[in-house]
């Protein structure tokens, strides 16, 4: 439908900068044109920080036109399914109430929107965060009212595991694999039938510590932790200022790299790695994989890849894509709904919520 390929405007929010990125795709996939970044202050309110993005925003996406179609990142919008979602007037509302938790990228869509309404295009949000596609008895955990549920770096997972399933002669939809996004948070995920059957909750859960956060930590530690510091501020600790930030005093893994010859760094890095491998050996034992991978900026840390992978490889070959390829995952996305390849989904259409156990 087009052959000579579309140019899709990528937005990616974090937490003190925007991302953005025009990218070339076709039926051979995603090129990047040109990128562009700017960094913001932090700001009190989505509304705020809205306003403070808006400009450069605007600014690219009139540099770089024609345009064919906006493809944003997803904010917190939901348990929804894996796919491609078009952003609409009932998506932004979600993004700005942000009844499932405030993120800067909830902010994705509402810029994708104002875009889209300018010049006449399309916008889409492709694999967010909240994908959950938990079977029902990966959802159990040990206590009454607190399911386990699905919060991981889905964008980034879905689009290298169609790669993964490549290397080995596969597709995603008939190749069972386990892969892990190593980046400020840490996602591991299990694949079976194309879907992410099982996997953590990387903001506040479970699973390995990452730069700054805590993963798993002891019942009785994090209660006493609440206890002492109060909800809020335990909710912090765990969630910003723990993994190798706490332990280490630094966040930045290049800078931790650097000190492994200290004995301290080298036992934090080794239970970092032991924690990765033993996350993932963990949700091989429903389905045997076919392949391991792993992926996101922490997959450069080669003592820690040659770690995990010597940890994993006598049950699968363990495959590697250094680096964050979400800027392609959405591009492609848009494609695969401009092209008629996927249907995407619209909020309203999504049933919300985790089983109650």
């Amino acid at each position: 439908m087009y052959p000579g390929g579309v140019r899709v405007l990528a937005i990616n929010p974090g937490s003190t900068s925007t991302k953005l990125a025009l990218l070339e795709v076709d039926d051979s996939g995603p090129k990047v044109i040109s990128e562009a970044s700017a960094r913001h202050q932090a700001a009190p309110t989505l509304q705020e920080d809205l306003r403070i993005r808006r400009a450069f925003v605007l600014e690219r996406a009139a540099a770089w036109r024609p345009l064919a179609a906006i493809a944003a990142r997803g904010g917190l919008i939901g348990p929804v399914p894996a796919g491609v979602f078009r952003v609409d007037e009932e998506m932004v509302s979600l993004c700005m109430r942000a009844p499932f938790g405030s993120h800067p990228a909830n902010l994705a869509a509402p810029l994708a929107y104002e875009l889209a309404q300018k010049y006449g295009l399309e916008a889409f949000v492709v694999d967010p965060p909240t994908v959950d596609e938990f079977t029902e008895v990966s959802r159990v955990s040990g206590v009454a009212g607190v399911p386990r549920r699905s919060r991981i770096h889905a964008l980034n997972l879905r689009y290298v595991a169609r790669k993964a399933a490549a290397s080995v002669q596969g597709n995603l939809a008939d190749t069972p694999m386990v892969g892990a996004h190593l980046g400020g948070g840490t996602s591991v995920a299990r694949f079976s039938g194309g879907r992410i059957v099982d996997g953590n909750d990387a903001l506040l859960g479970e699973g390995p510590f990452s730069p700054n956060r805590a993963g798993t930590v002891p019942v009785y530690g994090a209660i006493a932790k609440t206890a002492e510091l109060g909800p809020q501020a335990a909710s912090e600790l765990l969630g910003r200022n723990s993994g190798f930030l706490g332990l280490l005093g630094s966040d930045d893994l290049r800078l931790i790299e650097s000190m492994l010859g200290e004995a301290k760094t080298r036992l934090v890095v080794d239970a970092y790695a032991l924690q990765i491998a033993k996350y993932m050996a963990s949700l091989a034992a429903a389905e045997r994989p076919r392949v391991f991978f792993l992926t996101g900026g922490g997959a450069r840390f080669a003592y820690v890849v040659d770690k995990v992978r010597n940890s994993l490889a006598w049950m699968a070959p363990v495959a590697v894509w250094p680096g964050e390829f979400e800027m392609q995952a959405l591009a492609e996305g848009a494609y695969r709904a401009l092209s008629g390849i996927e249907t995407p989904m619209a909020v309203r259409e999504v049933t919300y919520g985790n089983a109650g156990l």
